[in-house]
């Protein structure tokens, strides 16, 4: 073997422990060299040399001493909290959310603007007006972001990163909607489709339960679904995967001239449609009341309510015969707000609409910030992929 490839292959094993040695302390959060080693496997002269690179590039850094030993105290390592920042971001037709946090995941500051029109132009001034106030508040440089992961409404195709079906958000699917987005975030930028990231969300907020595997179902302004297998949601071939609000509601859809660009499940089943349902006096300005009046005995706001649980149901029997999950979580303003006794009344329809074993249906853990805690985590990740490859 000539002295250049030997060289290569040195170099490149280097590379290879730091990165192992990197990826430890981000776990492990606080710890030292001979923890290290024992977890790893790599002696300590190796450890050693790759804390000593990590520092130099700022990515890691001394946090004291180890105390009650005997003997020399050993140094405690840790991320350095200076080595960059995350933007994470939920785009919705009426707000747009944007967070801000170390690459250890210490929150640096959120902010949350309004949309004036739901325009696709509105929303990335809303995002540009976000972003400055964000960086402000948490006194941060544009250049300090090391990546930016945006949950975006509809489709985003994971080749081209094509954004298209935002039927809420109109001119969204316009290619200069994506030039757009590029030239304010900047080059490390990763749009993802929101409910994948909210079931990455969701994943995050059940770690200690040891929930992997489950299916999300988002409904609200919008219905949509995600396969989460072994913690990471399934896109499909095209992005499509768990698109059901295009779930046709009947075997022979009557022809009434351009079909909806909203698709049949979520015409019949959002936000606005549960409004009309249960309010023909305009009673309700949103799900909040419409359950509340459930709870008072409200004979049109409890129909209402009744007939979006057998559509969620419906929506639900697709994914639990093809998939099986051992889960259903469901999220969004009507997933949410529903709470509980919607969550229960979904699997009792479901147990009528189907024989085989029904999964335990319940309520999201992460929230309505299930989205951003996704975008951040997603985006730690490829923060540091792109920042070892300058090692």
């Amino acid at each position: 073997m000539n002295s250049l490839v030997q060289g290569v292959r040195a170099t490149d094993l280097k590379r290879t422990n730091e990165r192992v040695v990197l990826d430890d302390v981000r776990i492990a959060g606080l710890t030292t060299a001979p923890e290290i080693g024992k977890r790893t496997g790599l002696s300590k002269p190796t450890v050693g040399a790759a804390l000593r690179t990590l520092q130099a590039a700022g990515f890691v850094s001394p946090q004291g001493f180890k105390e009650g030993r005997s003997g020399q105290a050993p140094l405690l390592w840790a991320v350095d909290e200076h080595a960059g920042l995350v933007l994470s971001g939920d785009i919705g037709t009426q707000w747009v959310r944007l967070g801000l946090c170390t690459l250890s995941g210490r929150p640096r500051g959120a902010v949350r603007e309004r949309s004036e029109s739901g325009s696709a132009e509105d929303v990335l001034r809303a995002l540009d007006r976000a972003m400055s106030r964000l960086l402000k508040e948490a006194g941060a440089e544009r250049d300090s972001v090391v990546y930016s992961v945006l949950g975006s409404p509809g489709v985003v195709d994971p080749v081209s990163g094509r954004l298209r079906h935002a039927s809420n958000l109109p001119g969204w699917d316009a290619p200069s909607t994506l030039a757009a987005l590029q030239e304010l975030f900047g080059p490390h930028l990763l749009i993802m489709k929101d409910v994948y990231l909210a079931a990455l969300g969701e994943g995050q907020a059940r770690a200690g339960s040891g929930t992997k595997d489950f299916v999300l179902l988002s409904v609200g302004a919008g219905v949509g679904a995600a396969v989460v297998l072994g913690g990471q949601p399934m896109p499909g071939a095209h992005g499509l995967a768990g698109e059901i609000a295009f779930l046709p509601l009947r075997v022979d859809p009557v022809e009434s001239g351009d079909p909806s660009p909203r698709g049949p499940l979520e015409e019949a089943a959002s936000v606005d449609a549960l409004l009309s349902a249960a309010d023909a006096g305009h009673r309700f300005a949103g799900v909040h009341e419409v359950v509340q009046a459930t709870k008072l005995g409200d004979p049109a706001a409890t129909q209402a309510l009744a007939a979006e649980s057998r559509l969620i149901a419906y929506a639900l029997t697709a994914l639990i015969l093809v998939v099986d999950p051992p889960l259903v979580v469901l999220t969004g303003s009507i997933g949410l707000q529903g709470g509980p006794e919607l969550a229960d009344a979904v699997r009792n329809d479901l147990t009528r609409l189907l024989t085989v074993n029904i999964p335990p249906v319940e309520v999201s853990t992460a929230g309505e910030a299930a989205t951003l805690h996704g975008a951040e985590t997603k985006g730690i990740e490829l923060a540091w992929d792109t920042l070892a490859a300058g090692l």
